[in-house]
């Protein structure tokens, strides 16, 4: 119920007919709290309904025929007559799709700052911020980001992805190109800039913090710039980090830093801790969310779990709230 009665609160400022729980006819208690959960499932998702109150829902994972049907069977399996979508990716069925998003806003042999159409689009006169994210090392162009995102735009930010070319993707040339699309960003207007990111992309936002207010927020989810294991390469991490913490400038950032147990790529935990720690006095705020029980692995982050755990937690960090979830 709490987690319902947040995603009410956090209601976009352009309402979006999918996104309202109390629309849907007939729920119970029980199909509330599943609708809930599939508006914070990435796409393709689908939520069907039928007689009895019966329900079904499915999302984050293979094709959209395929997670249609699977929401259809469980509103069957639970009693339902007559089952029918009532949802599917971002729409009611039957209702008009949402605005389509625009073209990207940079686009290069080397890198792209592109909007998702897989998540809704306000604008930057409108929307309540934008979260760019930026995928970890090799990872497709195109890779959807973390499913905690949804949670943000959900609540009315815009979605953007920072992609790079493998072959061109060097740290310190990303970062160079993320610190022009934020810049670019602001002078768009946005009210509030969230980058966040995985793995690399989470290191390349964290060195965002050489520059003050370059962006608001800044998430990283298992930062890591370094070889795995016992690569040569892992044993110079903490002194990259160390780094890159004293080149951060005083600001009124929030900063979140996320680490797993069991991560090849963080060496250290510990001594990771202790480094960001060092964040605490010259940034706005520091949410520390350190190795939480049930999520192990450099991919923690990736997983429903992690966003139905901590994805309203971020939300409130980056909109002013407490620096603990």
């Amino acid at each position: 119920m709490r987690i319902l009665l947040f995603l009410l609160w956090a209601m976009p400022a352009v309402a979006q007919p999918v996104l309202d729980v109390r629309a849907v006819p007939g729920l119970t208690e029980e199909g509330r709290t599943a609708y809930a959960s599939f508006l914070r499932t990435n796409l393709p998702r689908a939520f069907a309904m039928g007689g009895a109150s019966a329900f079904g829902w499915s999302g984050g994972a293979g094709t959209a025929a395929t997670v249609q049907k699977r929401a259809l069977d469980g509103c069957a399996a639970r009693g339902g007559t007559d089952c029918r979508l009532y949802a599917a990716d971002l729409a009611v069925v039957g209702q008009p799709a949402p605005p389509a998003p625009p073209a990207a806003f940079a686009s290069t042999w080397n890198y792209t700052i592109e909007p998702d159409a897989r998540y809704f689009w306000r604008g930057p006169a409108t929307a309540s911020g934008v979260y760019v994210w930026a995928h970890g090392s090799g990872a497709p162009h195109g890779t959807q980001p973390q499913p905690h995102v949804r949670a943000f735009n959900n609540a009315g930010y815009d979605v953007v992805r920072f992609d790079r070319d493998p072959n061109a993707d060097e740290r310190n040339r990303a970062a160079g190109w993320l610190a022009d699309a934020l810049a670019d960003l602001r002078a768009r207007g946005y009210k509030r800039i969230v980058v966040g990111g995985q793995s690399r992309g989470a290191w390349n936002g964290l060195m965002m913090l050489s520059t003050p207010n370059l962006a608001d927020v800044v998430i990283a989810v298992s930062p890591a710039a370094h070889g795995s294991g016992s690569s040569s390469n892992l044993s110079a991490q903490y002194d990259d980090l160390r780094a890159l913490v004293s080149a951060a400038r005083p600001a009124r950032t929030r900063v979140a830093f996320v680490q797993f147990a069991r991560d090849a790529f963080a060496g250290d935990p510990a001594g990771r801790r202790t480094l960001i720690e060092g964040l605490r006095p010259s940034m706005g705020a520091l949410l520390m969310i350190d190795q939480p029980p049930g999520l192990e692995g450099h991919g923690a982050g990736q997983g429903a779990a992690f966003a139905e755990q901590f994805g309203a937690c971020l939300l409130r960090f980056a909109e002013g709230g407490p620096d603990h979830c």
